[in-house]
């Protein structure tokens, strides 16, 4: 409707100016004399309807464009006041008037030029902001669904083969019961390390380390072992643990600390997997530091890291393996900082590879 009343009153008063001109006050009497008393009327009308119009600007002003009016207005207003001191056309000051009045009607078009501009920008900015955003939410949604894969896989892996060897000991020539319970025991302590990591997975996406306990890390380093016996005997691999009796207790996430110590010892493992013509052994040390941190190590005599790529490993997405994920090593960091502690790794002189992994003790043994 407002559009629509602007339209009509330009309509009405160009049609005023034009075939109702006889209707108006003359300003001239002939091609250069004024009538002063008109102009002087018609001047003061549009000095007081500029002077209206700035003070309901002033009063409300919404958007840049009404800050622009202003300046039209301001515009109009001093041309209104040099038109009345003219008293003929023709002269300098009639030109320098119709300047004023050329200034005064384009700048509010300019405005609306610049103003299209500066929007049109912003959306661009926005649209390309919004795709930002949407990209980085579906790479933080294939993270959290390459890390679920990642972490829940192994005991997975771990509740089939034991399935499998139980079923073997029953669907025998000669079922053994006797054997067939073990299998079947070590498939519900799996199917429980599942259900663990399901609920820790948020917390490794939280910021901070969870829900923490006080344990031995020794105790974790040897159950962690008794996991992973099967992996390690089916690879040939031989273990060496040479853990500090002494340590004193750590306060942390038990169930993210042994995702941590599954990861180093699977990628250890599969370090070795090609590898022929040396031992094949994986290291596991245990030692208490001076500042009352402990420190654990995981050494393999895999193949090694290669020195361009050891600054990357720690990397989201960033796998020296075929079939990797790029996930493991950067949530084992990423859990192992969020429990005040360090991750890092070097070479061996001429193969391998060793995991160092320090970790602050109990605030109470401390």
């Amino acid at each position: 409707m407002c559009v629509f009343a602007a339209i009509a009153a330009s309509a009405a008063v160009t049609i005023l100016a034009t075939s109702g001109q006889d209707l108006l006050p003359p300003l001239f009497l002939n091609r250069s004399d004024a009538i002063y008393s008109n102009l002087l009327m018609v001047n003061a009308a549009t000095i007081a309807l500029s002077i209206a119009g700035m003070a309901m600007l002033l009063r409300q002003r919404k958007s840049v464009l009404d800050i622009w009016l202003l300046v039209a207005l301001s515009g109009w207003l001093v041309q209104s006041l040099l038109n009345l001191p003219i008293h003929a056309r023709f002269t300098l000051g009639f030109y320098s008037l119709f300047v004023m009045m050329l200034a005064s009607n384009l700048v509010v078009m300019l405005a609306l030029i610049a103003e299209s501009n500066r929007l049109y920008a912003r959306l661009a900015l926005a649209t390309s902001v919004r795709n930002r955003e949407r990209e980085t939410r579906l790479m933080s949604m294939d993270a959290v669904a390459a890390a679920i894969s990642h972490e829940v896989g192994q005991p997975l892996t771990a509740v089939l083969l034991s399935a499998k060897a139980s079923l073997n000991w029953l669907t025998g020539a000669r079922p053994d019961v006797e054997k067939a319970i073990q299998p079947l025991r070590d498939t519900i302590d799996s199917g429980q390390r599942t259900f663990d990591v399901i609920k820790s997975i948020r917390a490794m996406f939280a910021s901070g380390p969870g829900s923490a306990t006080e344990f031995g890390l020794n105790d974790l380093v040897r159950e962690t072992v008794s996991l992973l016996e099967r992996e390690l005997a089916g690879h040939k691999i031989s273990l060496e643990l040479a853990l500090h009796e002494a340590l004193a207790p750590i306060l942390a996430n038990r169930v993210q600390l042994q995702r941590v110590l599954i990861n180093l010892m699977t990628n250890a493992i599969e370090a070795m997997g090609s590898k022929r013509g040396r031992p094949r052994l994986i290291a596991i040390r245990t030692v208490q530091l001076e500042n009352h941190d402990l420190l654990l190590e995981v050494s393999d005599t895999g193949a090694g890291i290669a020195p361009e790529k050891m600054a990357h490993i720690f990397e989201a997405f960033f796998t020296t393996k075929s079939t990797g994920t790029g996930l493991g090593l950067s949530l084992c960091r990423t859990i192992v900082e969020e429990h005040g502690g360090r991750l890092w790794a070097t070479s061996g002189d001429d193969y391998g590879a060793t995991f160092h992994l320090q970790l602050p003790c109990s605030p109470t043994s401390a």
